[in-house]
């Protein structure tokens, strides 16, 4: 980055923008172009194109990242989904489980409370 920042002469709006671009909402044809055009290219690696320049090198990397970050994200979005789903699941069931335990309770309660009744008739 600290090649970019010297060859853009500091351009730091430019720097900026690449470090607040939207990765998650990158659109599915600048992906193919990526996937189709860069990433296959043997000339396309930061070693190769650090020789024609540092700042090269860096968008090199950035043009990479983004590329495995939106691969990785649409592996991972639909299992962070199904996750809350599974989530929200369980914890309807645990409510559910938590009533009827203190259902439970309850009628053990009253069954203690009637053997201790019993108990007490026989002693008289």
């Amino acid at each position: 980055s600290s090649g970019i920042n010297a060859e853009y002469g500091g351009d730091m709006k430019f720097l900026q923008s690449l470090k607040e671009y939207d990765k998650d909402n990158v659109s599915p044809a600048f992906i193919k172009k990526i996937r189709n055009t860069y990433i296959p290219n043997p000339e396309f690696v930061p070693e190769k194109i650090r020789q024609a320049s540092n700042a090269a090198e860096g968008l090199c990397k950035w043009v990479r990242a983004i590329e495995a970050y939106d691969r990785v994200a649409k592996v991972v979005a639909p299992k962070k989904a199904a996750l809350a789903i599974a989530e929200s699941k369980f914890a309807e069931a645990q409510k559910s489980l938590n009533a009827k335990r203190a259902m439970l309770k309850e009628v053990q309660d009253k069954l203690q409370s009637l053997r201790e009744k019993i108990e007490e008739k026989k002693k008289k």
